[in-house]
Protein backbone atom coordinates (compact mmCIF):
# COMPACT_ATOMS: atom_id res chain seq x y z
CA UNK A 1 0.00 0.00 0.00
CA UNK A 2 1.71 3.50 -0.81
CA UNK A 3 1.26 6.51 1.71
CA UNK A 4 -1.32 7.96 -0.61
CA UNK A 5 -3.10 5.12 -1.08
CA UNK A 6 -3.14 4.57 3.19
CA UNK A 7 -3.70 7.89 3.85
CA UNK A 8 -6.78 8.22 1.93
CA UNK A 9 -8.40 4.59 3.47
CA UNK A 10 -8.00 5.96 6.47
CA UNK A 11 -9.61 9.02 5.66
CA UNK A 12 -12.21 7.49 4.37
CA UNK A 13 -12.77 5.73 7.74
CA UNK A 14 -12.64 8.75 9.69
CA UNK A 15 -14.81 10.54 7.13
CA UNK A 16 -17.40 7.50 6.71
CA UNK A 17 -19.16 7.50 10.26
CA UNK A 18 -18.43 10.57 13.33
CA UNK A 19 -19.29 7.69 15.91
CA UNK A 20 -15.85 7.44 17.49
CA UNK A 21 -16.58 3.44 18.17
CA UNK A 22 -17.20 2.82 14.45
CA UNK A 23 -14.49 4.21 13.46
CA UNK A 24 -12.30 2.02 15.50
CA UNK A 25 -13.86 -1.08 14.76
CA UNK A 26 -13.42 -0.26 11.01
CA UNK A 27 -9.55 0.74 12.05
CA UNK A 28 -9.36 -2.65 14.09
CA UNK A 29 -10.34 -4.47 11.37
CA UNK A 30 -7.38 -2.89 9.34
CA UNK A 31 -5.34 -3.70 11.64
CA UNK A 32 -6.21 -7.33 11.53
CA UNK A 33 -4.61 -7.42 7.76
CA UNK A 34 -1.24 -6.57 9.63
CA UNK A 35 -1.25 -7.74 13.49
CA UNK A 36 -3.70 -10.31 13.88
CA UNK A 37 -5.00 -10.77 17.25
CA UNK A 38 -2.69 -14.24 18.05
CA UNK A 39 0.04 -13.09 14.94
CA UNK A 40 2.65 -15.38 14.96
CA UNK A 41 6.18 -15.10 13.81
CA UNK A 42 7.22 -11.92 11.65
CA UNK A 43 4.59 -9.05 10.81
CA UNK A 44 5.08 -6.18 8.37
CA UNK A 45 6.15 -3.59 10.88
CA UNK A 46 6.75 -0.86 8.63
CA UNK A 47 3.32 -0.89 7.53
CA UNK A 48 2.09 -1.11 11.24
CA UNK A 49 4.07 2.05 11.77
CA UNK A 50 3.14 3.70 9.34
CA UNK A 51 -1.02 2.96 9.97
CA UNK A 52 -0.38 4.42 13.18
CA UNK A 53 1.15 7.49 11.68
CA UNK A 54 -1.73 8.29 9.79
CA UNK A 55 -4.27 7.66 12.16
CA UNK A 56 -2.75 9.77 14.65
CA UNK A 57 -2.23 12.34 12.22
CA UNK A 58 -5.27 12.43 10.61
CA UNK A 59 -7.50 12.03 13.25
CA UNK A 60 -9.05 15.84 14.56
CA UNK A 61 -10.59 16.76 17.75
CA UNK A 62 -10.27 15.10 20.86
CA UNK A 63 -7.42 11.24 19.79
CA UNK A 64 -9.79 9.09 21.54
CA UNK A 65 -9.80 6.78 18.26
CA UNK A 66 -6.25 7.18 17.98
CA UNK A 67 -5.56 6.44 21.58
CA UNK A 68 -8.18 3.24 21.68
CA UNK A 69 -6.06 2.15 18.30
CA UNK A 70 -2.51 2.55 19.75
CA UNK A 71 -3.59 0.73 22.95
CA UNK A 72 -5.13 -1.89 20.80
CA UNK A 73 -1.58 -2.18 19.01
CA UNK A 74 0.03 -2.29 22.33
CA UNK A 75 -2.45 -5.17 23.76
CA UNK A 76 -1.43 -7.24 20.61
CA UNK A 77 2.17 -6.70 21.28
CA UNK A 78 2.07 -8.40 24.32
CA UNK A 79 2.33 -11.47 22.40
CA UNK A 80 4.64 -14.40 22.94
CA UNK A 81 4.64 -15.74 19.59
CA UNK A 82 5.53 -12.77 18.05
CA UNK A 83 9.28 -12.43 17.31
CA UNK A 84 10.79 -10.23 19.87
CA UNK A 85 12.57 -7.94 17.13
CA UNK A 86 8.95 -7.36 15.45
CA UNK A 87 7.98 -6.18 19.01
CA UNK A 88 10.58 -4.01 19.50
CA UNK A 89 10.62 -2.39 15.84
CA UNK A 90 6.80 -1.20 16.23
CA UNK A 91 7.08 -0.40 20.07
CA UNK A 92 10.26 2.26 19.13
CA UNK A 93 8.11 3.13 16.22
CA UNK A 94 4.96 4.73 18.04
CA UNK A 95 6.64 5.95 20.69
CA UNK A 96 9.22 8.04 17.89
CA UNK A 97 5.72 9.28 16.60
CA UNK A 98 4.20 9.97 19.72
CA UNK A 99 6.94 11.40 21.18
CA UNK A 100 5.45 15.13 21.22
CA UNK A 101 1.95 14.19 22.31
CA UNK A 102 3.14 12.18 25.33
CA UNK A 103 0.88 13.64 28.29
CA UNK A 104 -2.23 12.61 25.65
CA UNK A 105 -1.00 8.64 25.52
CA UNK A 106 0.92 7.73 28.95
CA UNK A 107 -0.70 4.88 29.84
CA UNK A 108 0.23 3.58 26.37
CA UNK A 109 4.09 5.04 26.74
CA UNK A 110 4.12 3.34 29.98
CA UNK A 111 3.21 -0.16 28.89
CA UNK A 112 5.62 0.02 26.15
CA UNK A 113 8.62 1.61 28.02
CA UNK A 114 8.22 -1.49 30.12
CA UNK A 115 8.06 -3.60 27.25
CA UNK A 116 11.08 -2.29 25.27
CA UNK A 117 13.29 -2.50 29.00
CA UNK A 118 12.57 -5.97 29.35
CA UNK A 119 13.14 -6.64 25.57
CA UNK A 120 16.66 -4.82 26.17
CA UNK A 121 17.58 -6.63 29.16
CA UNK A 122 17.29 -9.67 27.18
CA UNK A 123 19.58 -8.58 24.55
CA UNK A 124 22.20 -7.70 27.05
CA UNK A 125 21.56 -3.94 26.35
CA UNK A 126 21.23 -2.98 29.77
CA UNK A 127 21.66 0.43 29.66
CA UNK A 128 19.17 1.16 27.28
CA UNK A 129 16.93 -0.96 28.91
CA UNK A 130 17.47 1.43 32.42
CA UNK A 131 16.62 4.19 29.71
CA UNK A 132 13.67 2.91 29.14
CA UNK A 133 12.65 2.79 32.22
CA UNK A 134 13.66 5.89 33.44
CA UNK A 135 11.71 8.22 30.65
CA UNK A 136 8.58 6.11 32.23
CA UNK A 137 6.76 9.41 34.41
CA UNK A 138 5.55 7.40 37.61
CA UNK A 139 4.40 10.52 39.24
CA UNK A 140 1.57 10.55 36.42
CA UNK A 141 1.13 7.40 35.01
CA UNK A 142 -2.06 5.57 35.92
CA UNK A 143 0.17 2.47 36.25
CA UNK A 144 1.68 3.35 39.26
CA UNK A 145 -0.70 6.26 40.97
CA UNK A 146 -4.16 3.79 41.53
CA UNK A 147 -4.75 2.63 45.26
CA UNK A 148 -3.68 -0.77 44.60
CA UNK A 149 -0.33 0.34 42.75
CA UNK A 150 0.91 2.99 45.87
CA UNK A 151 0.18 -0.58 48.20
CA UNK A 152 1.88 -2.64 46.05
CA UNK A 153 4.55 -0.01 45.82
CA UNK A 154 4.61 0.03 42.40
CA UNK A 155 6.92 3.25 42.20
CA UNK A 156 9.16 1.62 44.69
CA UNK A 157 9.58 -1.37 42.82
CA UNK A 158 10.39 0.61 39.39
CA UNK A 159 13.10 2.54 41.33
CA UNK A 160 14.79 -0.91 42.31
CA UNK A 161 14.60 -2.18 38.91
CA UNK A 162 16.27 0.98 37.55
CA UNK A 163 19.13 1.08 40.31
CA UNK A 164 19.78 -2.76 39.54
CA UNK A 165 20.06 -2.29 35.75
CA UNK A 166 22.34 1.33 36.63
CA UNK A 167 24.69 -1.23 38.84
CA UNK A 168 24.86 -3.53 36.24
CA UNK A 169 26.05 -0.91 33.79
CA UNK A 170 28.41 0.84 36.05
CA UNK A 171 26.06 3.60 36.29
CA UNK A 172 26.76 4.45 40.14
CA UNK A 173 25.93 8.01 40.41
CA UNK A 174 22.35 7.80 39.24
CA UNK A 175 21.75 4.08 41.12
CA UNK A 176 22.87 6.60 43.89
CA UNK A 177 19.99 9.09 42.72
CA UNK A 178 17.50 6.18 42.91
CA UNK A 179 18.31 4.19 45.46
CA UNK A 180 17.72 7.85 47.94
CA UNK A 181 14.92 8.22 45.72
CA UNK A 182 13.24 4.51 46.32
CA UNK A 183 14.34 5.27 50.53
CA UNK A 184 11.52 8.35 50.42
CA UNK A 185 9.02 5.90 48.63
CA UNK A 186 9.63 3.43 51.00
CA UNK A 187 7.61 5.42 53.65
CA UNK A 188 4.56 5.02 51.02
CA UNK A 189 5.19 0.98 51.56
CA UNK A 190 5.15 0.96 55.03
CA UNK A 191 7.62 -1.25 57.02
CA UNK A 192 5.50 -4.27 57.33
CA UNK A 193 3.30 -3.89 54.19
CA UNK A 194 6.00 -5.68 51.75
CA UNK A 195 9.16 -7.40 53.53
CA UNK A 196 10.16 -8.30 49.89
CA UNK A 197 10.69 -4.37 49.01
CA UNK A 198 12.31 -3.33 52.22
CA UNK A 199 15.34 -6.42 51.82
CA UNK A 200 15.64 -5.55 48.06
CA UNK A 201 15.86 -1.92 49.02
CA UNK A 202 19.02 -2.46 51.60
CA UNK A 203 20.66 -4.93 49.54
CA UNK A 204 20.82 -2.01 46.71
CA UNK A 205 21.53 0.33 49.33
CA UNK A 206 24.24 -2.37 50.17
CA UNK A 207 25.48 -2.71 46.40
CA UNK A 208 25.83 0.95 45.63
CA UNK A 209 27.82 2.13 49.39
CA UNK A 210 29.95 -0.69 48.15
CA UNK A 211 30.35 0.46 44.40
CA UNK A 212 30.97 4.24 46.34
CA UNK A 213 33.76 2.60 48.52
CA UNK A 214 31.69 3.85 51.36
CA UNK A 215 32.70 -0.15 52.64
CA UNK A 216 31.88 0.88 56.34
CA UNK A 217 28.34 1.91 55.12
CA UNK A 218 28.02 -0.99 53.08
CA UNK A 219 29.32 -3.84 55.49
CA UNK A 220 26.77 -2.37 57.85
CA UNK A 221 23.73 -3.22 55.37
CA UNK A 222 25.36 -6.45 54.27
CA UNK A 223 25.29 -7.48 58.21
CA UNK A 224 21.95 -6.03 58.81
CA UNK A 225 21.07 -8.59 55.66
CA UNK A 226 22.86 -11.47 57.02
CA UNK A 227 20.88 -11.49 60.27
CA UNK A 228 17.16 -10.79 58.11
CA UNK A 229 15.21 -14.17 58.98
CA UNK A 230 13.34 -13.40 55.90
CA UNK A 231 16.51 -14.39 53.97
CA UNK A 232 17.39 -18.40 52.99
CA UNK A 233 20.69 -19.38 55.11
CA UNK A 234 22.49 -19.23 52.05
CA UNK A 235 21.98 -15.47 51.14
CA UNK A 236 22.27 -14.44 55.26
CA UNK A 237 25.82 -16.08 54.62
CA UNK A 238 26.81 -14.69 51.44
CA UNK A 239 25.63 -10.93 52.61
CA UNK A 240 28.05 -12.07 56.04
CA UNK A 241 30.37 -12.63 53.61
CA UNK A 242 30.65 -9.58 51.48
CA UNK A 243 30.23 -7.92 55.30
CA UNK A 244 33.51 -9.20 56.13
CA UNK A 245 35.34 -8.08 52.77
CA UNK A 246 33.83 -4.11 52.86
CA UNK A 247 34.64 -3.95 56.58
CA UNK A 248 38.08 -5.15 56.02
CA UNK A 249 38.66 -2.35 53.31
CA UNK A 250 37.23 0.00 55.46
CA UNK A 251 39.04 3.15 56.71
CA UNK A 252 40.05 2.84 60.40
CA UNK A 253 37.15 4.24 62.75
CA UNK A 254 34.71 3.99 65.71
CA UNK A 255 32.09 2.72 63.45
CA UNK A 256 34.68 0.38 61.86
CA UNK A 257 36.08 -1.03 65.14
CA UNK A 258 32.16 -1.66 66.21
CA UNK A 259 31.37 -3.53 63.25
CA UNK A 260 34.42 -5.67 64.02
CA UNK A 261 33.71 -6.67 66.89
CA UNK A 262 30.05 -7.92 66.06
CA UNK A 263 31.21 -9.49 63.12
CA UNK A 264 34.22 -11.46 65.25
CA UNK A 265 32.16 -11.92 67.94
CA UNK A 266 29.30 -13.59 65.15
CA UNK A 267 29.15 -17.36 65.60
CA UNK A 268 28.67 -18.05 62.00
CA UNK A 269 32.16 -15.76 60.97
CA UNK A 270 34.49 -18.88 61.85
CA UNK A 271 33.27 -20.64 58.92
CA UNK A 272 33.46 -17.61 56.36
CA UNK A 273 37.07 -17.67 54.31
CA UNK A 274 38.14 -14.50 55.70
CA UNK A 275 37.87 -15.09 59.53
CA UNK A 276 41.61 -15.54 60.15
CA UNK A 277 42.09 -11.73 58.71
CA UNK A 278 39.18 -10.75 60.90
CA UNK A 279 40.69 -12.48 63.62
CA UNK A 280 44.16 -11.14 63.23
CA UNK A 281 42.19 -6.98 62.51
CA UNK A 282 40.51 -7.65 66.12
CA UNK A 283 43.22 -8.91 68.19
CA UNK A 284 45.41 -6.36 66.19
CA UNK A 285 48.25 -8.98 65.21
CA UNK A 286 50.73 -8.19 62.15
CA UNK A 287 48.95 -9.57 58.61
CA UNK A 288 51.78 -10.88 56.39
CA UNK A 289 51.76 -10.51 52.71
CA UNK A 290 51.31 -14.44 51.53
CA UNK A 291 47.87 -14.47 54.31
CA UNK A 292 45.91 -11.96 51.58
CA UNK A 293 46.09 -14.25 48.57
CA UNK A 294 43.04 -15.61 49.15
CA UNK A 295 41.30 -12.78 50.46
CA UNK A 296 42.22 -10.42 47.56
CA UNK A 297 41.00 -13.31 44.86
CA UNK A 298 37.34 -12.38 46.37
CA UNK A 299 37.67 -8.51 45.47
CA UNK A 300 35.60 -7.18 43.03
CA UNK A 301 37.32 -4.51 40.33
CA UNK A 302 36.30 -1.29 42.08
CA UNK A 303 37.62 -2.95 45.53
CA UNK A 304 40.88 -2.98 44.39
CA UNK A 305 41.57 0.01 43.33
CA UNK A 306 40.78 3.72 44.72
CA UNK A 307 40.20 6.38 42.09
CA UNK A 308 43.74 7.23 42.07
CA UNK A 309 44.56 3.80 40.74
CA UNK A 310 46.16 2.65 44.36
CA UNK A 311 45.56 -0.58 46.50
CA UNK A 312 42.77 -0.15 48.75
CA UNK A 313 43.78 -3.40 50.61
CA UNK A 314 47.39 -3.12 50.45
CA UNK A 315 46.67 1.03 52.21
CA UNK A 316 44.48 -0.60 55.13
CA UNK A 317 46.70 -3.54 55.73
CA UNK A 318 50.14 -1.79 56.17
CA UNK A 319 48.43 1.20 58.38
CA UNK A 320 46.95 -1.93 60.37
CA UNK A 321 50.18 -3.78 60.45
CA UNK A 322 51.60 -0.34 62.01
CA UNK A 323 49.09 -0.10 64.65
CA UNK A 324 49.72 -3.73 65.88
CA UNK A 325 53.95 -2.84 65.55
CA UNK A 326 52.78 -0.32 67.80
CA UNK A 327 51.01 -2.74 70.13
CA UNK A 328 54.92 -4.58 70.39
CA UNK A 329 57.14 -2.21 70.59
CA UNK A 330 58.00 1.29 72.11
CA UNK A 331 59.76 2.20 69.03
CA UNK A 332 61.06 0.97 65.30
CA UNK A 333 63.69 2.05 62.95
CA UNK A 334 61.80 3.20 59.37
CA UNK A 335 64.17 0.85 57.87
CA UNK A 336 63.00 -1.92 60.00
CA UNK A 337 59.68 -0.95 59.67
CA UNK A 338 59.57 -0.51 55.38
CA UNK A 339 60.55 -4.18 55.22
CA UNK A 340 57.53 -5.46 57.88
CA UNK A 341 55.00 -2.99 55.17
CA UNK A 342 56.86 -3.88 52.01
CA UNK A 343 57.61 -0.73 51.25
CA UNK A 344 60.64 1.49 51.14
CA UNK A 345 62.13 3.82 54.41
CA UNK A 346 60.48 7.14 53.23
CA UNK A 347 57.43 5.31 51.95
CA UNK A 348 57.48 4.27 55.63
CA UNK A 349 57.53 7.53 57.55
CA UNK A 350 55.79 9.33 55.33
CA UNK A 351 52.51 6.72 55.90
CA UNK A 352 53.39 7.22 59.41
CA UNK A 353 53.27 10.78 59.40
CA UNK A 354 50.07 10.91 58.06
CA UNK A 355 48.46 8.35 60.93
CA UNK A 356 50.12 10.79 63.38
CA UNK A 357 48.68 13.65 61.80
CA UNK A 358 44.82 12.21 61.94
CA UNK A 359 45.69 10.60 65.10
CA UNK A 360 44.68 7.11 63.76
CA UNK A 361 48.46 6.47 65.36
CA UNK A 362 49.85 8.18 68.76
CA UNK A 363 53.47 9.03 68.89
CA UNK A 364 56.38 11.00 67.32
CA UNK A 365 59.10 10.69 64.91
CA UNK A 366 62.82 11.01 65.95
CA UNK A 367 64.16 12.20 61.52
CA UNK A 368 67.84 12.85 62.78
CA UNK A 369 67.76 8.71 63.99
CA UNK A 370 65.54 8.04 61.63
CA UNK A 371 63.19 6.10 64.50
CA UNK A 372 59.58 6.02 65.08
CA UNK A 373 58.53 6.83 68.68
CA UNK A 374 54.96 5.12 70.20
CA UNK A 375 52.95 6.09 72.99
CA UNK A 376 50.29 4.60 74.55
CA UNK A 377 47.05 5.55 73.22
CA UNK A 378 45.52 4.65 76.08
CA UNK A 379 44.29 7.48 78.64
CA UNK A 380 44.07 5.02 81.82
CA UNK A 381 47.56 3.49 81.48
CA UNK A 382 49.09 7.08 80.30
CA UNK A 383 47.54 8.34 83.55
CA UNK A 384 48.87 5.31 85.28
CA UNK A 385 52.51 6.00 83.25
CA UNK A 386 52.36 9.66 84.71
CA UNK A 387 51.43 8.40 88.26
CA UNK A 388 54.76 5.80 88.33
CA UNK A 389 56.61 8.52 86.80
CA UNK A 390 55.99 11.11 89.66
CA UNK A 391 56.37 8.22 92.39
CA UNK A 392 59.81 7.48 90.70
CA UNK A 393 60.82 11.43 90.69
CA UNK A 394 59.96 11.40 94.51
CA UNK A 395 62.15 8.43 95.24
CA UNK A 396 64.54 10.01 93.43
CA UNK A 397 64.75 12.73 95.02
CA UNK A 398 64.10 11.22 98.77
CA UNK A 399 67.18 9.21 97.79
CA UNK A 400 69.26 11.98 97.11
CA UNK A 401 68.38 13.62 100.22
CA UNK A 402 69.10 10.65 102.58
CA UNK A 403 72.93 11.31 100.49
CA UNK A 404 73.21 14.64 101.49
CA UNK A 405 71.65 13.91 105.23
CA UNK A 406 71.97 10.49 107.17
CA UNK A 407 70.13 11.53 109.62
CA UNK A 408 66.69 12.09 107.79
CA UNK A 409 67.08 7.96 106.77
CA UNK A 410 65.50 7.29 109.97
CA UNK A 411 62.37 9.29 109.23
CA UNK A 412 62.07 8.64 105.84
CA UNK A 413 61.73 5.29 106.71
Amino acid sequence: MTEIERSAEVAEIFAQDTDHKAQFETLSKLCNKYLPVNAIGRVDTNEIIKIIDTVIALETGSMVVSRQFVSLITERLDNPNLESECIKLIAEGILSIIKTRTISYEDQVCILRLMLASLYEKEGRIKDAAQALIAINSDTSPKFNSPQATKEGAKALLCIRITKLLLDCAEIDEAEQYVNRTSLLMIEVGSTANPEIQIEHKALQARVCDAKRRFVEAAQRYYELSVTEQLPMSDRITALGKAIVCVLLAKPGPQRSRLLTIIFKDERAPNCPSFEIIAKMYLTKVIHKDELAEFESQLQPHQKADEHGESILKGVIQEHNITAVSQLHINIKFKTLGMLLGVDTDAAESMAGEMIASERLHGYIDQTNGVLHFEDANPMRVWDGQILGTLEQVNKVSDMIVAQHPQFATFLS
